[in-house]
């Protein structure tokens, strides 16, 4: 045992993740004056999943041996890094079905990704949460869709999902470290929870967790269908949802726009806001596929080929753009909510301000 020496790797390391923090927020400058440079990426794991969710059908992609190596995942994001990605957003399936998360987290963050993980929460224990976080995970999505557990379980198709969320969630809290550590929770906002938002964000609140609700993708799914009669429930809640927001102290991660614009959406499923997929935010499917968004049929696999002027040709931005033009749009967070960041002041300080506190 030596003092010295490990007080002089402590601040080594120390040294390291500031000079990245620098790097990493020098981009974030740079795309903020241009607006063009993709910094986010969606990486879709696995599309294995422990759970048969009634909304999601992502498990029936799943492929037998199209998940990346170690090695293709270490050098797909080499790739990535070079192209000014930063953040990252590890999900699924579920990640945690990937014995090697833990590696995986440590090989994104020692490359400076910002990196947080998506899970449904029904895998964790206290040792796993604790090993993914030595590897120096710090942001951490949890679905929790209900307080109802006889609700949950029915949404999972899993008997026990709610009492394993919750848990999974006291994890997370009592093992993250307090400083710059975020622990969001999502909920899939349907006509099976829409009367339950306001309290889901107090009950969420006291578990010291910040929330985020996200419309649901129906389809065509009649229970997950909102009827003309229920419009007025999303009028309510949404309505107390926009109050919450503007609470000085407020958990809900949403923008406000965001939560204007998805308060409309769930009544029509029309969306009024420019889509910046291969701009500012690109996905990454289980094998290797880079494309602008998860529906585009457009992609170069970085399990084979590696071409970073491609991806900042004109005609790769040719693309994104026809691609944003005649999408039918969506909601989901990890894009509309990147797009309003760079483009809608007020977002951009409720951002900046929840990040502070």
């Amino acid at each position: 045992y030596r003092p010295d020496r490990l007080s002089a790797r402590d601040t080594d390391l120390g040294r390291k993740r500031v000079l990245m923090s620098i790097v990493q927020y020098l981009r974030l400058f740079k795309c903020l004056i241009q607006k063009n440079i993709p910094l986010y990426v969606h990486y879709g794991l696995t599309h294995r999943c422990n759970l048969r969710c009634r909304m999601c059908s992502i498990y029936q992609d799943e492929k037998e041996g199209e998940e990346l190596s170690i090695i293709q995942i270490d050098k797909a994001f080499d790739f990535l890094k070079s192209l000014g990605i930063i953040y990252v957003s590890i999900g699924g399936g579920e990640p945690f079905l990937r014995k090697d998360l833990p590696l995986i987290i440590s090989i994104l963050r020692k490359k400076g990704f910002f990196v947080r993980l998506l899970t449904n929460g029904t895998l964790t224990n206290e040792d796993l949460v604790r090993e993914v976080i030595l590897n120096g995970l710090r942001e951490v999505s949890i679905s929790l869709d209900t307080l109802d557990p006889q609700k949950q379980d029915y949404i999972c198709n899993c008997n026990g999902s709610w009492e394993k969320i919750i848990k999974s969630i006291e994890f997370f809290r009592n093992i993250l470290p307090n400083d710059k550590a975020m622990l969001l929770i999502n909920t899939v906002v349907s006509p099976l929870n829409i009367m339950e938002l306001p309290e889901l964000s107090k009950f969420v609140k006291e578990k010291g967790c910040y929330i985020s609700f996200v419309p649901v993708e129906n389809n065509g799914i009649s229970e997950f269908s909102f009827k003309e009669s229920e419009h007025k429930y999303i009028d309510k809640s949404y309505k107390d949802l926009i109050k919450l927001k503007k609470e000085s102290r407020n958990n809900i991660f949403n923008s406000s726009l965001f939560l204007e614009k998805s308060h409309q959406y769930l009544k029509d499923r029309k969306h009024d806001w420019r889509c910046d997929a291969g701009k500012l935010y690109l996905s990454l499917s289980p094998g290797g596929e880079l494309s602008a968004c998860h529906k585009s049929g457009f992609s170069i696999s970085l399990a084979k080929e590696i071409n970073k002027n491609f991806v900042k040709s004109e005609e790769f931005k040719s693309y994104s753009e026809d691609l944003a033009s005649k999408c039918s749009g969506c909601m989901r967070p990890c894009w509309a909510e990147v797009s309003f960041l760079f483009k809608d002041k007020r977002s951009f300080w409720e951002m900046l301000r929840m990040r502070l506190l």
